[in-house]
């Protein structure tokens, strides 16, 4: 089993628990949706990478006439969807889903994007929108852990080989407008994370399936080099305890 699937596969029965990130950007992004839906929005939204349905539960009870369908690679994810969920959940790859062409709507995907080929992910999502169906993404791009970058780096670290590399902005909005995608709004916000201690950063990002790299098998920090990494990130602590900083791209699109 590809090993990305496997960290969800673990983290989804505490998914919700440590998600307060996901949550955050998942809330902005359907809020965000709403403006643009018309109250009694009747067609099929596709939630791309639903995880435990968390935006979905913001808009099923908005639009009791729509059809939604839930899809995400990790099967366990699906399985903590809420059971009252008005929602048809798919176990598949959002590179290659198993939706006839020209069948959405709309398309949502909230912090997803980032574990997918962008290239791939837009000429899918093409694929399965309607001519003029809307588009709406949160992903990572770019400067996301730069902290853990930077202590990397400060060990003498690659920071390629153990940390999640995103896609940038610009390569995004290329991918989407090279797939026939007008690229209607498009802004980045950083948000920042707070910790006590580098051991509860860690358990942050495990929490939430990510950490392990799509690209390759990260290679094991020894004892000493991790006590270095700690000790350069305690560099970083401010009264809130250990940053960590997320990139995170918002996007809304139109098929032409």
């Amino acid at each position: 089993m590809n090993p990305v699937r496997q960290s969800f596969n673990r983290a989804a029965s505490s998914y919700d628990a440590v998600g307060d990130l996901q949550h955050q950007v998942a809330t902005s992004l359907t809020a965000f949706i709403k403006t643009k839906l018309s109250a009694n929005f009747d067609g099929h939204l596709l939630d791309a990478g639903c995880g435990t349905g968390y935006c979905l539960g913001q808009l099923v009870p908005s639009y009791p006439a729509a059809k939604f369908i839930a899809v995400d690679f990790a099967e366990r994810m699906l399985q903590q969807l809420p059971t009252d969920l008005r929602a048809l959940g798919i176990n598949a790859n959002l590179e290659n889903l198993p939706v006839c062409t020209g069948k959405i709507d709309t398309y949502l995907s909230s912090l997803a994007w980032q574990w997918c080929d962008a290239t791939r992910a837009a000429k899918e999502a093409a694929r399965v929108l309607k001519p003029q169906g809307e588009l709406f993404v949160a992903t990572l791009v770019t400067g996301t852990f730069q902290e853990l970058a930077h202590g990397l780096q400060a060990c003498g670290l690659n920071p390629d080989q153990h940390l999640l590399r995103c896609t940038s902005r610009a390569q995004i909005q290329s991918a989407l407008e090279a797939a026939d995608i007008e690229v209607l709004t498009l802004s980045v916000t950083r948000i920042t994370t707070w910790h006590t201690d580098f051991s509860a950063l860690r358990r942050s990002i495990r929490g939430v399936g990510a950490n392990h790299l799509p690209q390759q098998t990260t290679p094991a920090l020894n004892r000493q080099t991790r006590m270095q990494l700690i000790e350069a990130y305690e560099g970083l602590r401010t009264a809130r305890g250990l940053p960590l900083s997320y990139e995170v791209l918002t996007i809304h699109a139109r098929k032409r």
